[in-house]
């Protein structure tokens, strides 16, 4: 027989362990049937370690058939556990069926001559004596589970990745010594006639206890924030309920008695407040989620709306430019006269053709720079010729608003610059049409001149329309983005002139292009500048 005087202690000791850690570990999230079964497992290995410290209480037989029955819930117990840890589905049928095994030889640990022959001597956590008949059936029972279950969890552990493969080898091996401890003290010997030693297994649960708890940790097997707590809480209560049992006079009684309650309410505060930081950290991750998705989602509709417009654009192009084509010819009477008011319509309809083909351009050019298609083709460029050849071209539509367009050149001789002479002709296009659409009376004045200093040559296109606010001079170089003014002088835009512009100048090295203005009803001012010498461009943007 092995016994000393550490033994009741150890064995109170893993009673309190596997109690508090099963229902702390329930408590932190009972939805889950990870949790539930776990609580489960601690609550009846508790039960069974308890049972076995009776017997050094109460040396009688009861207990030590107690700790056989209770000891078979156990195995049942874990399993259930295991499975769920392994993600294995547990039908109705499993849990029956391994539950109503387990409680047949719960029953049959109480009945005489069945697992218990002939007991001399009961000792805390064994006993001396002889097995009955059904042992051989007994231990078969229980070590078949311990082996099933060492069976899951290998194939869990083969299966598993990345930090479930850590937490499934912590709880593997603590279930191999677990099951090391149990099958030798408690069958093996046993079934040899030794029978001193079985009071071993119930301090064996402490090394399944440790490799539970550094799984935990470690690892995040389960929530470690609000089992720690409760453990800690509920480990010290008991302690406090121990000293507390132990007072010698009614003033220490009293004393410690307030010490308790204090504790208590206090503790039972620290663990709510952990609950609901928990709650909230989850609320959060959830929300994170949910974000994330929208996200995603976001991004699937800008690039499916991006592509829209790219095969719209393309489709929309070649035949609007047609029609503009044949609308020209009719008016011109390249198919025979036309009546005057006719030809008023035909020009109406003419440039209304021209502007949806500007518009689908700009979706056109959005579309490639969202895509990262704008490619960079620089050559040398006579800058005032095609400033110039812009002013011609908007110029009918300055003489129709009755707007004057006035062109102010250096006088100094102006280099070529290396420029995509496309991009920038239409950046200076975009600009120019949008000062004459939003001014109503007076004029734009272009200013062409050269910053020494900087080596830069700089455009200024000054118009005396509508202004710009504060409010609107942040998000006026945005795609879509249009100012209260543009809305209501000119309804046919979308907000893509400008923005455009700034890309196609932000691919220019050392190009810049912004606006000015000092008010609402005041005009405004875009300044567009680009360096003198020769630049290397990028290739894509």
């Amino acid at each position: 027989m092995v016994t000393t005087s550490l033994m009741p202690t150890v064995i109170l000791l893993a009673t309190v362990l596997n109690l508090f850690l099963g229902l702390f570990v329930y408590r932190s999230n009972p939805s889950s049937w990870l949790h539930r079964w776990y609580g489960v497992f601690g609550l009846v290995t508790a039960f069974w370690v308890l049972v076995n410290f009776m017997t050094g209480i109460f040396p009688t037989l009861f207990w030590i058939k107690s700790a056989y029955a209770f000891g078979a819930l156990v195995p049942a117990s874990a399993v259930m556990w295991i499975l769920v840890l392994c993600k294995k589905k547990l039908s109705k049928l499993k849990i029956f069926s391994i539950w109503i095994l387990a409680s047949i030889f719960f029953v049959v640990s109480y009945l005489d001559e069945l697992i218990l022959a002939d007991v001399t001597k009961v000792y805390l956590g064994g006993y001396e004596g002889r097995y009955g008949s059904v042992f051989p059936l007994y231990a078969m029972y229980m070590l078949g589970i311990l082996f099933f279950i060492i069976h899951k969890l290998l194939l869990g552990y083969w299966k598993a990745k990345g930090i479930q493969k850590l937490q499934l080898k912590y709880v593997l091996i603590g279930s191999a010594l677990l099951s090391l401890f149990v099958a030798t003290v408690s069958f093996v010997l046993p079934l040899c006639g030794i029978l001193q030693y079985t009071a071993l297994d119930s301090p064996s649960t402490f090394v399944f206890l440790l490799f539970t708890a550094y799984a935990i940790s470690k690892h995040h097997l389960m929530n470690i924030r609000v089992i720690s707590t409760e453990l800690l809480v509920g480990l010290v209560g008991f302690i406090l309920l121990i000293d507390l049992a132990l007072s010698k006079s009614l003033l220490i009684l009293s004393l410690k008695s307030g010490i308790f309650v204090v504790f208590v309410y206090l503790g039972w505060s620290l663990v709510q407040s952990v609950f609901k930081e928990i709650k909230r950290g989850k609320k959060l991750e959830k929300m994170t989620k949910q974000l994330k998705l929208a996200n995603l989602e976001l991004r699937q509709l800008d690039q499916a709306k991006t592509e829209f417009l790219s095969i719209a654009s393309h489709q929309l192009r070649t035949p609007l430019t047609a029609i503009r084509g044949y609308l020209s010819m009719i008016g011109e009477g390249d198919y025979g006269s036309v009546p005057r008011e006719a030809k008023k319509a035909i020009a109406k309809i003419y440039q209304a053709t021209t502007r949806l083909i500007g518009l689908t351009n700009s979706f056109l050019n959005v579309t490639r720079i969202k895509a990262g298609k704008i490619s960079f083709t620089p050559s040398l460029v006579d800058f005032p010729d095609l400033v110039s050849s812009v002013i011609q071209e908007l110029k009918p539509d300055a003489e129709q608003k009755n707007l004057f367009l006035e062109y102010k050149k250096t006088k100094e001789k102006i280099p070529k610059v290396k420029i995509d002479q496309e991009k920038i002709r239409q950046v200076i296009l975009n600009v120019l049409d949008n000062a004459i659409k939003y001014t109503t009376k007076g004029g734009i004045t272009i200013t062409l001149k050269v910053i020494e200093t900087e080596q830069k040559l700089q455009l200024k296109i000054k118009d005396t329309g509508e202004g710009i606010s504060a409010s609107e001079m942040d998000k006026l170089f945005r795609s879509f983005s249009r100012g209260a003014a543009g809305s209501h002088l000119y309804s046919a835009g979308a907000g893509l002139g400008l923005y455009v512009a700034r890309r196609f100048v932000d691919i220019h090295p050392g190009g810049k292009i912004w606006a000015e203005s000092p008010g609402r009803g005041k005009g405004s001012t875009f300044y567009l500048e680009l360096p003198i010498e020769e630049t290397k461009g990028k290739h894509n943007f």
